[in-house]
């Protein structure tokens, strides 16, 4: 486990001592999560002169995880949750100092990292938040009497006793509609989510919050210009391949995950460029024969690199509890417990792995396929809404006890999709600014939260984003990255289909393309249909998916009744006894509803962490 608390401007009263205040809240916190990972280490750091500072949990020894860094001089603090990439990635803090006396926060929020931080001035006396541009990483704050109080965690944040448990009802129908919460408002309704297009400042009490430069859709280049084109796409690989070597600088092996998909393939042709073949290890979770590892078992033989798959490994009871409150504690109830249907996580040592997370930007992933590019054309911010409604499709399968949850969450849309589009209007930058900030920049963050995946994707830096949105509109159709990856770095891989239904040389602009590419993706589902109707899908080629939907509706069952149909239960006062009792039913004999059950369960296993640690803090 990882975890920190910084509060400042703490009351001056003299039983509200910084170092006192903070180390009490860490021990809470410590005492309540300890079961769920290594014992942590507290250490305090206390800045008088602006009256507060911050208390951190890291397991031993800390640089296992390399997930904080911190330097305090006697002008500065900085507390770095995260990691920068490049040349600084060795000292992110002294990094993010150096940008902070450039140039301020605008200068550290354009630095090129996973990471957000906190800057004390404690000349000035203040105390700044910032994110870099994608906001996987993003804080989580809470303003009360004057003290900003600041956490990734928000079961931190309650164990200062500052913050009630107040579930907000339009969060958690977010969460079990469209699997992650729009806007990334908190369950806690007292709690403010970390934004990139902002950074805070708190001076004297006051908190400010001013704009962040996002960086996006300057100097464009014109469509009509290929030799520009080109070369943007090729800078982009560059940079990408640059970071991959700074990533894997130091490892003596690095796993790549490699799947039958798009985004995993030019990741690992990424590696492959620049790590020996016998210092790699391609790995796949997966049936021996079912599509993913037949693919990537094939890729790893063409450069001669090891592959290694696994099964899903499927948890007793105890193990899958201890799991979904280990998840809910690091995503702060903002992800699906069917992660947690799988091994309890481990914080051996283990390689550094390169996955493909976040290449869906760079192919359009919200009109990627047939109809959906011409369907949304010439929308306005009401049609996008719409769009997105339609396609989480749970809001119609779901019946709520009211309708004022499920409207505040398209309200909650209507306004994320405003914004995108007062930053362009061009329909195709606003669906990819979408993905950028609301399904990659929260739904996609597990990897960033999760302390014990030591994982980094080449796609996931802002540099590469801000350079791609560069590109003339629909970048997602002008790019072509992954096939200029592949055909450049793993050339005999580039005509092995992409999930059985994509070819690489089909991506990138053009109508020809365009059509050859919803044909192959047609006639794909087609056949998948095909064969699934003559009964051939059931030769034990079943997703992870698959598997984890027979757990919960077996072993898991009784567990998730009684957490799920327990009186006090979000479930039961969102949706009514009888309706999630239905749910579990009939997800027991057709296996249909992992995802909203599984949910509910994250938000569940949330509610109750939060209430403990609320009861403990009040007892102190």
């Amino acid at each position: 486990m990882i975890s920190f608390i910084a509060a400042f401007n703490l009351p001056d009263a003299s039983d509200r001592d910084p170092g006192a205040f903070l180390r009490r809240a860490a021990l809470l916190v410590g005492e309540r999560m300890s079961s769920m990972g290594p014992e942590p280490r507290i250490t305090v750091e206390v800045l008088p002169e602006v009256g507060g500072g911050w208390a951190l949990l890291t397991p031993e020894p800390r640089a296992r995880l390399a997930l904080l860094d911190q330097v305090v001089t006697d002008t500065h603090a900085v507390l770095l949750f995260g990691e920068l990439q490049g040349e600084s990635r060795a000292a992110p803090a002294r990094a993010v100092l150096r940008a902070w006396t450039s140039g301020g926060g605008d200068a550290v929020a354009a630095l090129d990292g996973n990471f957000s931080a906190i800057v004390v001035d404690r000349e000035e006396r203040t105390a700044s938040v910032i994110s870099d541009l994608l906001g996987r990483r993003a804080l989580r704050t809470l303003h009360a009497d004057g003290v900003l109080y600041v956490s990734p965690h928000d079961v931190a944040l309650v164990a200062t006793g500052a913050c009630p448990v107040e579930i907000d009802h339009a969060s958690a129908c977010s969460i079990i509609t469209a699997d992650w919460s729009i806007g990334g408002r908190p369950l806690l309704a007292r709690v403010e989510p970390g934004d990139p297009a902002h950074w805070l400042r708190l001076r004297g009490g006051r908190l400010e919050r001013l704009p962040a430069p996002l960086g996006l859709f300057e100097r464009r280049i014109d469509a009509r210009d290929a030799a520009a084109v080109r070369e943007r796409i090729d800078r982009i690989v560059d940079t990408m391949r640059e970071n991959t070597r700074f990533a894997a600088a130091g490892c003596d092996t690095v796993r790549a995950d490699l799947t039958a998909g798009i985004d995993s393939r030019a990741a690992f042709a990424l590696v492959a460029s620049i790590v020996p073949a016998e210092r790699i290890v391609a790995k796949t979770t997966g049936a021996t024969d079912s599509l993913d590892v037949r693919v990537a078992r094939r890729i790893a033989a063409l450069v001669g690199v090891r592959h290694e798959h696994r099964e899903l490994d499927l948890p007793i009871h105890d193990d899958f509890s201890r799991h979904a409150d280990l998840i809910a504690f690091h995503m702060n109830g903002d992800s699906s417990a069917k992660r947690a249907i799988d091994r309890y996580p481990s914080w051996d040592d283990r390689p550094l792995g390169f996955e493909g997370g976040g290449g869906e930007i760079f192919r359009g992933y919200y009109y990627a396929r047939p109809g959906q590019y011409t369907r949304v054309a010439r929308a306005n911010a009401d049609d996008v809404t719409a769009f997105f409604v339609r396609k989480w499709r749970r809001p119609t399968a779901l019946s709520f006890r009211s309708p004022d949850p499920l409207a505040a969450v398209r309200e909650r849309t209507r306004s994320v999709v405003e914004a995108m589009f007062r930053r362009s209007p061009d329909l195709h930058d606003v669906l990819d600014q979408f993905y950028l900030f609301e399904r990659y920049g929260r739904w996609g963050a597990i990897t960033s939260r999760f302390a014990w995946w030591k994982t980094f994707s080449p796609y996931a830096s802002p540099s590469v984003v801000r350079l791609a949105f560069g590109l003339p509109s629909p970048i997602g159709t002008h790019a072509g990255l992954h096939d200029a990856i592949v055909r450049r770095f793993l050339p005999s891989a580039r005509g092995i289909l992409v999930n059985d239904n994509s070819l690489l040389p089909l991506q990138g602009p053009g109508l020809t393309r365009l059509l050859a590419r919803d044909l192959l993706y047609v006639t794909g589902e087609l056949w998948r249909a095909a064969t699934a109707w003559r009964g051939r899908s059931g030769k034990k080629r079943r997703s992870a998916d698959a598997m984890r939907a027979d757990m919960l509706a077996g072993p898991l069952h009784d567990h998730a009744r009684d957490v799920l149909l327990s009186r006090d239960s979000i479930a039961v006062d969102l949706l009514g006894h009888e309706p999630v009792a239905r749910l579990l039913d009939e997800h027991r004999a057709r296996r249909q509803h992992l995802e909203s059950l599984c949910n509910l369960l994250s938000i569940e296993h949330f509610r109750r962490l939060a209430t403990s640690t609320a009861a403990a803090a009040s007892s102190r």
